[in-house]
């Protein structure tokens, strides 16, 4: 069943006579107005602050919510509207789920805007691996020294890459490592053939595939199986100047394990996700030589918002 279908389907009550009252959870509103105002039938209030839910849906009683969960703006206050008795409906501005409860499907239905900012998250993933895989972040280091210091690069030109999964955003990783000439190795649930990988296996391959990954990038949902997937013990299989890129979530990866494993075989690490967040100051991540951190916004281009309400607008559209 499509997104539309579900949401036509599965929550009726969205077809009661005049205006449905709609919230927003957002704090930036205005970033997301205009496209959701295209949505006829609704009737929307803005939440702008975790402390302004409460009255919102007391007030309004929303049987649709429309949630881009921020640094500000985050999970708990987003559990709240789900677990909302007026909700019906519950579209999530991104791809990850796992900051929200439990929810009860014969009483809401919840999607999501997985995919919409696939392709620029894998521009960030290979800006990340392309400094890494370059130099570019020791020559910037030189740069701020006023420090003439030529450097050799190994090209990723016939290098491997294990990307642990293939659903959009992998997929797009996937495409560009292979017109940088890499040789991509994917691991998904299913273990079936993907057009964007030279070939694909199942998690239980994992073990066998870490030795050959001269790059290891991370493009999971966290789940129970995928959390803590890669350990100490997996970092150690890597080969001698292995790169890390992690744009999953934190608790994918070790980040004991990953500093170990700088001091043993992995060359370097781009992180876009972390074990805590916001990383606290004093984490010797940010400090780390080798270790490239960019705060949970590989994907945000300057107008994200706005996609996640076109995708949200397109599925309201579709169901009526």
């Amino acid at each position: 069943m499509t997104a539309a279908a579900e949401v036509s389907s599965a929550a009726p009550g969205l077809k009661g006579a005049g205006p449905i009252p709609a919230l927003l959870l957002h704090s930036r509103p205005e970033e997301v107005l205009e496209v959701v105002g295209e949505c006829p039938d609704l009737d929307w209030v803005a939440a702008r602050e975790p402390g302004e839910v409460k009255r919102c849906l007391s007030e309004h009683a929303p049987q649709v919510v429309f949630s881009i969960k921020t640094a500000t703006f985050s999970g708990p206050s987003h559990g709240e509207a789900l677990s909302w008795k007026s909700v019906r409906w519950f579209h999530v501005g991104g791809s990850g789920r796992d900051h929200l409860p439990l929810w009860d499907p014969a009483r809401v239905t919840v999607t999501d805007s997985a995919g919409v900012l696939a392709p620029f998250l894998a521009e960030r993933t290979l800006a990340g691996l392309l400094a890494l895989g370059t130099g570019l972040h020791e020559q910037l280091r030189e740069q701020r020294r006023a420090r003439w210091s030529p450097t050799r690069f190994r090209p990723l030109a016939g290098r491997t890459m294990v990307l642990v999964g293939l659903g959009r955003t992998g997929a797009e990783v996937a495409q560009r490592a292979r017109a940088l000439g890499m040789r991509v190795v994917g691991v998904r649930a299913s273990g079936e053939a993907h057009p964007a990988a030279d070939e694909v296996h199942g998690p239980e391959a994992l073990d066998t595939l870490l030795p050959r990954a001269d790059v290891l990038s991370l493009h999971v949902r966290l789940t129970t199986e995928t959390e803590g997937m890669i350990g100490a013990r997996e970092l150690a299989l890597l080969p001698n100047g292995a790169l890390v890129l992690n744009a999953a979530r934190g608790a994918v990866l070790s980040e004991a394990g990953l500093l170990d494993a700088l001091e043993q075989n992995v060359a370097g690490a781009w992180l876009d996700v972390f074990e805590e967040e916001p990383l606290p100051e004093l984490n010797p991540l940010w400090r780390h030589p080798r270790i490239l951190v960019t705060p949970h916004c590989a994907d945000q281009v300057e107008d994200f918002p706005a996609r996640f309400a076109k995708r949200f607008r397109d599925l309201w559209l579709a169901s009526r």
